[in-house]
């Protein structure tokens, strides 16, 4: 799989070290979210940088709320969350992964808010050695796109989002508030987490 991600990464002129020599730690870093649909996992990048409201989230999700998504999205719009964990309240066992592991959760926050643009060429280069592996193709709940030298993960319905290894979510409940679903994209060309069309960094 190294060589294949290698091949990938110089193939498709990926940016940066990765373009060079792919980096195992980052590679394995990613692997978790790299198969997320796109703004999803630019919701876990911008989340990431914000380990101690994870927790704090969790803990709050799991009292007494609502169960209607509507409803507990209103609630989390009340919150003074950071907006990446907002987004991610309604995904929620994405986010009781980050909260159940925050060594894991605070290495990638750390890798993005050093470089950005080598977590996302990672993503990618994950992507296209999954794609040249003939394991990254669409299905009746994801797109895969492939934009230029880029792979695009979109939902195939705008309502309901398919997430790997963790089930169907209903995005169209909070996409009434800024920090919805589609205030959220990955801007794989100048390598950094898009959130409503401005690049988010590190807010620390």
């Amino acid at each position: 799989m190294r060589n294949l991600i290698a091949c990938a990464a110089l193939m498709f002129g990926f940016a940066g070290e990765l373009a060079a020599q792919p980096d195992a730690t980052m590679i394995e870093l990613v692997k978790p979210i790299a198969f997320y649909p796109d703004s999803l996992v630019a919701q876990v990048l911008a989340a990431s940088t914000h380990p101690e409201e994870i927790v704090k989230a969790e803990t709050w999700l799991h009292g007494d709320r609502p169960w209607d998504s509507r409803e507990l999205a209103q609630e989390v719009d009340g919150t003074t969350w950071s907006p990446g964990i907002k987004a991610l309240a309604l995904t929620r066992p994405v986010l009781d992964a980050m909260s159940g592991d925050l060594v894991w959760t605070k290495a990638l926050g750390q890798a993005y808010a050093r470089n950005p643009a080598a977590v996302m060429s990672a993503v990618q280069a994950l992507r296209h050695a999954a794609q040249a592996a003939g394991e990254l193709i669409s299905t009746s709940g994801a797109r895969v796109v492939l934009s230029g030298a880029t792979i695009l993960l979109e939902p195939v319905d705008g309502q309901f989002v398919y997430v790997p290894g963790r089930g169907v979510f209903d995005v169209a409940a909070y996409e009434r508030f800024s920090w919805g679903w589609h205030g959220w994209q990955p801007g794989w060309k100048d390598g950094v987490v898009r959130y409503q069309d401005t690049p988010y960094l590190s807010q620390h």
